[in-house]
């Protein structure tokens, strides 16, 4: 190959030759390389498409999913999950009561959001403190008049349980959850 003073390669007649072959034989339909670049061309296109329809399945399967422990319920003060599964909030539970002062075991909540309305009118949720809860006993509104936000979505924990976050109904797949199947 000749070089110029600048010790870069220089483009004479056989070398462009050369390239110019190499070329047609990928262009020029039926040679080997044109079948391997044809195999690499749909490659390119297949896998990538495939990934995609794989993805959008598996989120539309994610997307909903019905709420499969119905005794327990994760009340969200604001809408942030993260990756261990804390929340701020609450999870709670309803109990079933007895005249004789004997624990009556837990009962199915059937309203996940008026549940988690209640707790919100008793302010045992509070969106400004770090954890989602007031700061200490005292805190309490038995006269169940503080604001509840509005709106709360019910939204499905990985465990099943019903979770109930302040928020309109993107909110379940914002924070990575599913949003109740009916």
């Amino acid at each position: 190959m000749n070089t110029n003073d600048d010790n870069l390669p220089v483009f004479d007649e056989a070398r462009s030759a050369s390239m110019r072959a190499m070329l047609v034989d990928v262009a020029e339909i039926g040679s080997t390389q044109n079948r391997r670049f044809r195999a690499a061309q749909r490659a390119w296109t297949i896998v990538p498409a495939a990934l995609l329809v794989a993805g959008l399945s598996a989120g539309t399967f994610f997307a909903t999913q019905p709420v499969t422990d119905d005794y327990s319920v994760a009340c969200f003060a604001r809408a942030e999950l993260d990756w261990r599964g804390a929340f701020p909030g609450t999870t709670a539970v309803s109990l079933i009561g007895t005249t004789d002062g004997t624990d009556g075991g837990a009962a199915p909540i059937t309203n996940a959001v008026a549940f988690c309305s209640d707790l919100w009118a008793q302010h045992v949720l509070d969106a400004s403190s770090p954890n989602g809860t007031p700061p200490g006993p005292g805190y309490e509104d038995r006269t169940f008049s503080h604001p509840v936000p509005s709106p709360l979505t019910e939204c499905v924990m990985k465990n099943g349980a019903a979770a109930v976050i302040p928020g309109g109904p993107d909110v379940c797949s914002r924070i990575g959850l599913a949003s109740k199947s009916e």
